[in-house]
């Protein structure tokens, strides 16, 4: 009912109505902990580094691709890795910059934030999806545009259904390959021009320096990816490689952001009333529509920055993701303190397993839906 209440008169914001002090308290145990260990919240060195070698990862592949003259196999592996690192840019750099997380000087988060534009896509388009839309109203249909699929995809109860999703959980793999390649070409200047990417999601007024940063970065985009790779190989060869690319990057990106949240154990709440609000405390929304994932996966924490943590990463959005380890005891510790669900599977194969029943149970016709159960392998993450 609230899907097609906000599209008939669609709202900028909806207020959560509870406070328990389950927020409060988690804000000052683990602000206690930060001054009592001298954590650095911002500006951590480590960070520095893992940058780096990212940026390193990103350009080497594509340098080698360019110059080193490798057989067809060679080079398809090459376009494999230059994916990866692409999302391991998006992972770590772009996110916590765009979040401000990465320094405490402003100056840096916007230079680093703008590597979303140098992966193909536009900061401001991700600002507001993202940290806006996505962080405030998590798991929400018609106000969660992390929820959205342009139609392809079923995931939340209380979506539109269509037959199609009845397979959903079969040709999943295809549709998040070819996302990066539709956000790349269709979803940017969609909103570009007409500031809408659905019938509830309307964008702010690009502002000049904003409209100055998104065509520089497509001219830089076209150049990196066709113009120049053009005077080393034939056009066709070009076009293969910068597919595998983007469906790597596209399949990586979007694996690691939906199994976070379209997962049979996580809460999607409606807003309720008129006017329309959520009963709930917002901290406590984000706990109940978030899960954790292979958390002591040393190698997959690197990889993803940290976003294996998403319930530390929803709840301090603004601190580097290196830090989300030291605090996701504290977070558990309170929510069992609220009788709050903190929900986290000790591997990345049990989380996606859960994944796939998600998408299995959302693909069903409403009337004759699977029941949502809770998966056996959740645990306390302990």
């Amino acid at each position: 009912m609230h899907l097609s209440a906000i599209k008939q008169n669609p709202v900028k914001s909806v207020p959560f109505t509870q406070q328990h002090g389950f927020r409060k308290t988690i804000n000052q145990r683990v602000e206690a902990y930060i001054k009592q260990n001298n954590v650095q919240v911002r500006d951590v060195p480590a960070m520095y580094g893992k940058t780096i070698f990212m940026f390193a990862w990103w350009l080497g592949s594509y340098l080698v691709l360019l110059l080193a003259g490798l057989p067809w196999w060679g080079n398809l592996l090459m376009a494999v890795s230059f994916g990866l690192a692409s999302a391991g840019i998006g992972f770590n750099v772009m996110h916590d910059a765009n979040h401000d997380g990465y320094s405490a000087n402003p100056k840096v988060n916007k230079v680093l934030g703008w590597s979303v534009e140098l992966i193909g896509l536009s900061s401001f388009i991700w600002k507001q999806q993202h940290n806006v839309w996505h962080h405030t109203y998590t798991n929400i249909t018609g106000l969660d545009e992390g929820l959205e699929a342009e139609g392809a995809m079923r995931w939340s109860p209380h979506d539109d259904w269509k037959p199609i999703f009845k397979y959903q959980h079969l040709y999943w793999p295809v549709i998040y390959a070819v996302s990066a390649i539709a956000l790349l070409f269709i979803r940017n200047f969609k909103v570009y021009f007409t500031r809408k990417s659905g019938a509830t999601f309307e964008y702010p007024k690009m502002k000049r320096e904003d409209k100055i940063v998104f065509w520089t970065f497509r001219v830089i985009n076209a150049l990196i990816l066709f113009v120049i790779p053009s005077f080393f190989h034939p056009f066709w060869q070009v076009v293969i490689g910068f597919l595998v690319m983007a469906t790597v990057a596209g399949f990586v990106l979007a694996t690691i952001l939906q199994m976070a949240h379209v997962m049979d154990t996580v809460e999607f709440p409606e807003p309720v009333g008129s006017p329309l609000h959520i009963e709930n405390e917002w901290a406590i929304h984000e706990v109940q529509t978030t899960v954790n994932f292979g958390t002591r996966n040393k190698l997959l924490n690197w990889y993803v920055g940290g976003l294996n943590f998403q319930i530390e990463h929803h709840l301090f959005p603004h601190m580097c993701h290196l830090n989300y380890p030291q605090i996701a005891p504290i977070v558990e510790q309170v929510c069992q303190e609220y009788g709050v669900q903190y929900k986290s599977y000790p591997t990345f194969r049990e989380a996606v397993s859960d994944h796939l029943r998600a998408l299995k149970w959302l693909g069903q016709a409403p009337e004759g839906a699977l029941v949502k159960q809770s998966a056996s392998v959740l645990t306390s993450g302990k």
